[in-house]
């Protein structure tokens, strides 16, 4: 993989990096790697990646959603994957406690006032029925929260 996209990943605010949290219940050693972030609500975190992880119940991902003022750290579990051109498309569902959910919902959605690119709801991207060459493409961040 390109360590100048890897780069790009990690420069993008908010980003996110994984790291493997827990693998057959030990913790493991964390070393983090940018991935770019598609889509995130309370439940589930979809996301590109380089590496190709197998889909495991025994592991577990952490994943640090970050900006300039506060690092969100979450755990997740992998539910599926597909290859997605050189790199892996990844689905995961969320382990967040109840009692978090308001704080790590008020904190991500305070990230994206903040964000760098434009941000445009999934439905008027997508059904646009005839993309007109002097429209840019954009790229977006799905949040439901």
């Amino acid at each position: 993989m390109n360590s100048k996209i890897l780069q790009e990943w990690a420069d993008l605010r908010p980003n996110v990096h994984m790291y493997i949290q827990e693998f057959h219940g030990k913790m493991v050693d964390r070393k983090r790697r940018p991935v770019l972030l598609l889509g995130m609500d309370t439940q589930a975190i979809t996301f590109l990646s380089d590496l190709n992880l197998p889909v495991l119940s025994e592991m577990v991902l952490g994943l640090d959603v970050e900006d300039s003022h506060v690092c969100v750290r979450l755990h997740a579990k992998l539910q599926w994957k597909q290859p997605f051109g050189e790199l892996i498309l990844y689905h995961s569902n969320l382990h967040i406690q109840k009692e978090q959910t308001l704080y790590i919902t008020g904190q991500l959605n305070r990230m994206l006032t903040e964000v760098e690119f434009e941000a445009v709801s999934r439905s008027r991207y997508g059904n646009a029925t005839d993309p007109s060459p002097q429209l840019k493409p954009y790229r977006y961040i799905d949040f439901i929260i």
